[in-house]
C-alpha cells in the first residue's frame, strides 16, 4: 500500500483542527462545558502536534491561577523558609 499524498493529509489535518475548533465553539456558544472526551481530543491533538505554551499571569487559559493560594509573606532563603 502507499502512503497518501502530503496534500491529502495536510487537508485531513486542516479538518481535524477546523472540526475540533467548531465543536468546541458550539459548546461555548450555548454556554455549556465542552465534553471531556471532546477536550482531550483536542489536548491530544495539540500535543501530537507540539503546541504547547507557557501560561502567563493573568492569561485566560490560567484556569487554575485563580484558584492557587499566594504565599506574598513567606521568604525563602537558602532553600529554607
Amino acid at each position: 500500500m502507499s502512503r497518501a499524498k502530503d496534500e491529502l493529509l495536510d487537508e485531513l489535518h486542516a479538518a481535524t483542527a477546523e472540526d475540533m475548533l467548531s465543536a468546541l465553539r458550539q459548546y461555548r456558544a450555548a454556554g455549556e462545558p465542552a465534553p471531556p472526551a471532546l477536550l482531550n481530543a483536542i489536548r491530544g491533538f495539540l500535543k501530537d502536534n507540539g503546541v504547547d505554551r507557557a501560561i502567563q499571569p493573568g492569561d485566560p487559559t490560567d484556569l487554575l491561577g485563580d484558584e492557587a493560594p499566594m504565599f506574598e509573606d513567606v521568604n525563602i532563603i537558602k532553600g529554607k523558609f
